[in-house]
């Protein structure tokens, strides 16, 4: 009896650190390139806890609030959030969410998912080949409001579509189309994926899928390596942040790729 409480406690423990330590990385990732980190914690929680994939994707998610939360107040201590464009594409962006998990319980295509895998590649190739970026933040006009915002609808759809990261869309909205610096593309994301972490979780939580217990323990962990990420990426150029971000938007379409891929046609 004793000795079988001895092995749940080892495993137990075990499972902690693993959770922890998956916290450590994601915490880091997510402030260096202004992203959630669920491209990084999803396969770790599957294969290093044996969590349910739909389990998986939902604490993340949950976790995503934590790091998020952190990496903002690192880039902001350092001048990099551009707090009207994170809300102005922020909040859009939760009814973009919504109506892409209304379109997601209804519809599911594997054709549609290895073309949007597809376009994140390009997306990712044109942030390579594009020439550096500005090195100062565009005004914010009234006039541009309206696209900011119908970006922030069109990136959160395909985040709730697909199930992706609003880090992984913003950024190069941000970037490319609003043309920020990577560095206040990176920062402003994380704003503006907060949000939709909200609300994303709620609805996760609604239907039983969050492990907070295990968000809160990763999202703990997150807090020390957000700050270093933040740091890391304040004193990265900005071209080579860019390429390292457009390399994970490239993974991340593989990725989906892969996923639909594996999927029985429907």
């Amino acid at each position: 009896m004793g000795s079988d409480a001895n092995i749940a406690g080892a495993l137990t423990g075990h499972r902690t650190l693993t959770l922890v330590g998956i916290g450590l990385l994601a915490g880091f990732f997510s402030a260096l390139f202004g992203v959630g980190g669920g491209i990084v914690m999803v396969p770790l929680l599957i294969t290093l806890v044996a969590m349910d994939a739909k389990v998986a994707t939902a604490t993340s998610l949950a976790t995503i609030i934590f790091t998020s939360v952190v990496g903002v107040i690192s880039h902001g201590a350092l001048g990099n959030v551009e707090w009207g464009y994170a809300l102005l594409i922020g909040i859009p962006a939760v009814l973009g969410l919504l109506g892409g998990l209304w379109v997601k319980e209804r519809v599911s295509s594997r054709q549609l998912t290895l073309a949007f895998a597809a376009v994140l590649v390009a997306v990712g190739i044109w942030l390579i080949v594009e020439p550096g970026g500005r090195s100062t933040v565009p005004s914010l006009h009234v006039a541009d409001a309206v696209g900011v915002a119908a970006i922030g609808i069109v990136a959160g759809l395909l985040a709730g579509l697909f199930g992706v990261g609003g880090g992984v869309l913003f950024v190069p909205a941000l970037a490319l189309i609003i043309g920020l610096p990577q560095v206040h593309a990176e920062a402003t994301s994380l704003l503006a994926i907060i949000p939709v972490a909200l609300i994303g979780s709620w609805r996760q939580h609604q239907a039983g899928m969050v492990r907070w217990r295990d968000a809160v323990t990763m999202g703990a962990a997150s807090a020390a390596t957000a700050v270093a990420g933040a740091l890391v990426a304040d004193v990265t150029p900005g071209r080579t942040l860019t390429i390292l971000f457009a390399l994970l938007v490239i993974l991340t379409g593989a990725q989906l790729a892969a996923r639909a891929w594996r999927e029985a046609p429907r």
